[in-house]
Parts: C-alpha cells; structure tokens; sequence
C-alpha cells in the first residue's frame, strides 16, 4: 500500500514511512503543537515543519480511502456488547460534519466564497467530511470528505452514499440517520448496496409524501412511497414500501412536544413494536458525539489546520485513524470496569493514548515485542 500510494521518494527520507504515520496520529490526538514537532520528537531527526506538511500533503485522500478499507472492522460483540445490537442488527449510523479551513491562497481557490446559514458571507471556506460508524463504539467504519474543485463543494449526502460500500457484509444491521437522509433514494441505496442484509430507521421531514396502505395495531402505518430513478434514459417511478412511525418526543427547557417522524424498513410491528424503535432512535444522536468528541478534545473547534485541500484531507484521514485506535482503547477499558463503552470519557483516553503512544515511539527499539505488549497493558 505504501508503494502504491504513498508519497514517492526522493533521496533518503529523514524518517520512515512507519514513523511519519505514527507522527500523524500522535499530531491528531494532540490539541496543540504542529506535525513537524512531533515528527522531530518521535524520529529524533531535524525536519522542517515545511517538509512535514509537505510529505503529509503527498498523501492522497485514494491511500486513505485504502487504509481505512483494509483496517477499519467492526468490533461489537453480540454477546459481550449487547447495547451495540437491536435483534441480532448490529446498530450503525451514518453522518457529517464541516470544518472550517484557514484562507490560503491554495483553499480559496479551490472552495467556493464561504457563506453562513443565512446565506451572508462566511468567515472561512467549509471542508465537508462524512463517517459511518458502529454505534456503542464510536468505530469508524468509513469516511468521506471533501473532495471539492473550484466553486463546486461536495454535499454530505453524496459522501454518505460513497460510503454505504462499507456497511458490514453479509451480516444484519440496522443504519440509522437524520432527517438529511429521509428520502426514498437514500433508503434504496443502502438496501440495494448492502444487498439487503442492513435495515433502515430514518427521521423524516414533514414535507415527504408517502401513500398510507395500513394503519398497523401499534399506531404505525405501511406507506408507499415513490422511488424516482433518473439513472435511465426514460426516467421511471417505482413503489417503494416502508413503515411509518409517528411519536411525541419531549425536549427539556422546551413548553410543548415536538413530532418524531421516522420511515424503517422494519415492517413487522410484532417484531418491532413503533415504540421500541421510537426509542431506539435516540442512540443516533452518538453520531454527533462522535464528531463533537473528535473536534473537542483536539481543540481544533471546527477548523483544522492545514493549509490546501489536501493536507485538509490527511489532516482528516489522521483523525479517523486515530478515532479508530480511541474506539479500540475504549473497549479494552469498557471491559476492564465492566461499563458501556459510550459511558468512557473519550478526552480521558485520548490523554493517556497520546503518553503511550509517545513512550513507544520513542523506546520501540529498546523493548521486544513481548515487553511493548506486557507494557500497553500495564498501561491499561
């Protein structure tokens, strides 16, 4: 993978290929310090920060797209993680988030003008990333992100569907999603791509149409809805069926309730009472934890700091790899203080990773592998 697409060589580089990626994580989990610091501090050798940013930069958003295809597994299990599954699904959700980067002459002219949700300009150029991950664990099972030319950015949901390859093959799951995700395109996609072996719970706008075919014992009701496909010459509308589920949620601080409406592809209402899944619903909301988390305790606070679309896109491929190794930690405790995964302090683990991660950058060639395993666990 290294060969294939990683940065090419000229003359001998000052530090490994290896080492430059543990520069990258060790830059990631760090909320201050740049990435030629670390890389001087784990390689011991005398490299810029210019150099380092530009070796970063070399790495294509294709050789993570790689990485994360050949590392990036599931790793709930049925019996030792139960709140990780509904029914024997594994539960999945898929989201996205923008970042802010800094106006560089090689970020404006690739972005377009930056604009705020009131359509006003903006104070800084959005780089939009999406990730699907297992719910639980906060496992990152794949990610998009910008892939921008000029004045033309990439949408969230475009990046989610380039994500859907990733679903866990040939076992059930259950991918739950935002409102964002509530049309009949994106709930076909994901069926058709994961060959029907990962089922649907998605919030619906109110604006959606859906034909009501039953109104089921639980309140729920089968609907049709209509699937547009404009991929043919003659564009075609073809039926749709799903479940609809309707439910009152309370919100604190609020004087009234809000309407929950979700669309699933879960039809039995026997199986899956409504107000099961109603409630299952809530555990979409780890998806923006796992962003808010990933943001907060790197103190980049929505802005990552490189400079061009690139070293934004490996600045981002670094973060997943490192949210990957937190998911992994994070297990490892949840089963030494028998606790939920979700219930550990992500900022906590990250503190300790980034100690460990130093010491073994540092004294890997000092200990056999045998003493840098009995090491990590002691550090457990």
């Amino acid at each position: 993978m290294r060969e294939a697409q990683g940065p090419s060589k000229h003359g001998r580089a000052k530090a490994s290929f290896a080492t430059f990626i543990d520069a990258l994580v060790v830059h990631a989990l760090s909320p201050d310090g740049s990435l030629g610091e670390h890389l001087r501090m784990i390689s011991g050798s005398a490299i810029s920060d210019s150099a380092a940013q530009q070796r970063r930069a070399s790495l294509g958003w294709p050789w993570f797209e790689a990485l994360f295809a050949h590392l990036l597994r599931p790793l709930a299990k049925p019996r030792s993680h139960p709140e990780c599954f509904y029914e024997g699904m594994r539960l999945l959700a898929v989201g996205g988030s923008s970042w802010s980067l800094v106006n560089t002459p090689q970020v404006t002219s690739r972005l377009a003008s930056p604009t705020n949700q009131k359509g006003r300009p903006g104070a800084f150029p959005k780089f939009m990333s999406a990730v699907l991950i297992e719910l639980g664990t906060h496992q990152p099972l794949g990610a998009q992100c910008e892939q921008a030319l000029a004045e033309h950015a990439t949408d969230e949901i475009t990046l989610a569907k380039a994500l859907l390859g990733q679903l866990p093959a040939g076992e059930p799951s259950l991918l739950l999603a935002d409102r964002l995700y509530g049309g009949a395109g994106f709930i076909h996609a994901v069926r058709e791509r994961s060959a029907e072996h990962c089922q649907v719970l998605v919030r619906v706008m109110e604006n959606r149409k859906a034909r009501v075919l039953e109104v089921l014992r639980d309140g729920s009701a089968l609907v049709e809805v209509v699937l547009e496909d404009k991929s043919r010459r003659k564009q075609e509308r073809k039926p749709l069926r799903l479940r609809e589920i309707r439910a009152e949620v309370r919100r604190e601080g609020q004087g009234k309730n809000s309407e929950l409406r979700l669309w699933t592809t879960l039809l039995d209402e026997r199986k899956h009472p409504a107000a099961e899944l109603a409630r299952l619903y809530a555990q979409r909301w780890e998806a923006e934890l796992f962003f808010r988390e990933l943001k907060a305790h790197t103190r980049r606070d929505n802005l990552l700091r490189a400079g061009s679309i690139e070293g934004a896109q490996a600045e981002f491929g670094a973060l997943i790899m490192a949210a990957s190794l937190l998911a992994a930690q994070r297990l490892e405790l949840a089963k030494a203080e028998e606790l939920p995964a979700v219930r550990l302090s992500i900022r906590k683990i990250a503190r300790h990773m980034r100690q460990a991660a130093l010491v073994l950058s540092l004294g890997h060639d000092l200990m056999s592998a045998a003493q840098q395993r009995t090491f990590i666990r002691r550090f457990e």
